[in-house]
């Protein structure tokens, strides 16, 4: 059974057609790969990593005075958010909102 399948598998590739007496017919002028759509890199989309409840509750968590923000000294008792802070601060405006927290921890 296996072998059958790598024979099928394997005909199209060598140009071998169990069903065809003659030549093999010529070779288009672009390869199968390249005919072949791919999806664009930006259009995939991979599982988060957390879950918006695990967010939710990181953030709370770390919001001490609990105003829906991550300022710069909250963030300061947890080294990874504080490494990151710049960069998870999308708007600049020196804080951190759920939704900016939650993409820094989800972005790949």
């Amino acid at each position: 059974m296996l072998s059958a399948l790598v024979t099928a598998m394997l005909l199209p590739v060598t140009g071998v057609d169990a069903q065809t007496t003659g030549p093999a017919p010529p070779a288009p002028e672009t390869s199968r790969i390249a005919s072949v759509p791919v999806a664009a890199p930006d259009t995939v989309r991979l599982p988060p990593k957390y879950s918006a409840a695990d967010i939710k509750r990181a953030f709370s968590f770390m919001d001490a005075n609990k105003d829906g923000k991550l300022s710069r000294e909250e963030a300061a008792g947890f080294p990874n958010v504080a490494k990151h802070f710049d960069a998870a601060d999308t708007n600049k405006d020196g804080t951190l909102s759920l939704t900016e927290f939650g993409n820094a921890l989800n972005r790949r």
